[in-house]
Order: structure tokens, then sequence, then C-alpha cells
């Protein structure tokens, strides 16, 4: 939103030479807000000290583990930032979209992110994670193609709707990801492989998701070329989440495997 605002208050030469760095001074406050807010929480949970580091414990005898949570996280990695941030650009030169345009359907699609992501953690706790993480994944093989060919139209109308259908199935999964994650893992470790196995994926993979987009495109000069990343990464996770127990009725910390205890019903 606040790219949007200073590209249209700011020329184009102006916003590259020096204006973007505005933006970035401003997130300062959030961090010194963030300061804030960390000093004035408690920690109530037991602070007994592991008999080892709980990341060599982790690597070692969970690493399997994290690496499903990895695997797991390649959706969000690769379809969150293609779809939100690649697309930016990729709107401005495959499309001729202006930069005010391409900020402003891409911080109206980001809003409605959020409750999309409460939907879908109302949805899990009715229906199970799994199930929700499994249709999303399902939804980002069958549309990410069709969704490209609809925002590459080369108008605001139709670029709008196409980020739109991903917003769906992206926050059906990115809204569910986290608890059944936590869920899924014992507690002595959870922290440290929650930690390894979405972070490493996300850095990385998602990290390099806008470089390999770009590559791919001017290797096969084909501007939808990056629907096939977004595929492949849906279908990856939908494996990864079929080797996960349902949790969403079990307890805490359980439901670690595909093979787990079934779970008891609410009371």
């Amino acid at each position: 939103a606040m790219g949007a605002l200073f590209a249209s208050m700011m020329s184009t030469e102006a916003l590259e030479a020096w204006g973007w760095r505005i933006p970035f001074l401003g997130g300062l406050v959030v961090g010194v807000v963030g300061y804030f807010l960390r000093r004035h929480l408690s920690d109530a949970a037991p602070t007994e000290k592991p008999a080892r580091a709980p990341i060599v414990e982790t690597v070692r005898e969970h690493g399997w583990l994290v690496g499903r949570l990895a695997a797991l996280s390649v959706f969000n990695a690769v379809a969150f930032y293609v779809i939100f941030v690649f697309v930016v650009s990729w709107l401005q030169h495959a499309d001729g979209i202006s930069p005010a345009h391409a900020l402003e359907i891409n911080t109206f699609n980001m809003a409605l992110l959020i409750p999309v992501m409460l939907f879908s953690g109302w949805l899990s706790d009715r229906i199970g994670r799994k199930r929700c993480l499994l249709v999303a994944t399902a939804l980002g093989v069958l549309t990410a193609w069709p969704l490209f060919v609809l925002m590459h139209q080369g108008n605001v109308q139709a670029a709008l709707l196409g980020q739109l259908g991903f917003v769906l199935c992206v926050g059906l999964f990115i809204g569910v990801q986290p608890t059944f994650m936590v869920e899924s893992v014992p507690a002595h470790i959870r922290c440290t492989a929650v930690a390894l196995g979405y972070n490493i994926c996300l850095g990385i993979v998602g990290g390099l998701t806008p470089l390999a987009a770009t590559w791919l495109i001017e290797r096969t000069e084909d501007q939808l070329a990056p629907a096939f990343m977004i595929m492949a990464a849906a279908a990856i996770s939908f494996m990864a989440t079929l080797r996960f127990a349902e949790t969403h009725r079990a307890p805490l910390g359980t439901a670690a495997g595909p093979t787990a205890a079934p779970r008891p019903a609410y009371a």
C-alpha cells in the first residue's frame, strides 16, 4: 500500500532514484513498536532447561520431520513470492500496467488474504486441517495456469481477478499451515523443528523464486512459465501433506505421523 501511494505521488524517475527509501525508513517504526510490545509480554511457558540443545536433537533425531515440514511449506514459499512479490513487476513488463496500478492490485488482494485466512482457520476447525491443505494445493495445481492466462490479458480488471483467484487457494493454505505444523510436532522440539522446516524453505526456495521465475521466462520466452512453478510447488506440498496425520481433534503434538492413534471427539 505504501508502494502504491508513493508511486501515485512521485514520478517513476524520482521513485527509482530515492523515493523507494522512504517506505523502508518508515518500517523502522514497526521495529520500535514491536520492541516495546515484546518488552511487556510475560513468558508463561515452563522454563525447564533441556538436557541438550534442541537444534542438535532436532537435526539428528527428527531430520525427516523437518524435511516434511519444509516440503509442506513449498507451496506457501513459491506461490506467495510469485503472486505477491514477482507479479508486481511482471504486470508492468508483461502487460504494460503502470507501477501504481500494479501495486494497487497487489495491495487490494493482499488485504483480502486476511478474511480468507480467517475463514480457512474456521473451516479447518470443522472439516480438518489436512483436508483444507489438500484442497488448497489441488486448486494450486489445477488453477495456476488458467489464472495466469487471465492475468495476462493486459488490463487491470483481468489482472485483479486473476490474482484474486490465487488469493483464494493461497489464503486457504496459509491460513491453516502454521497451526497444522505446530500440532504435528512434539512439544520438546516444536519451536526448533517448525522454525527450521518453515524458514529454511521460505528463505531459500521463496527467496530464490522471483529470480527463478525471471530466468524461466527468459529461457522459455513464455510469460506464463511461472504458473508451472506454482503447479510443481503445489504438487510437492500435496504429497507432503499426505504424509501427516489429521490434527484438528488430536491433543496438541500427538499427531506427528500418518499412523497416529484415532483422535478423540470434542466434548
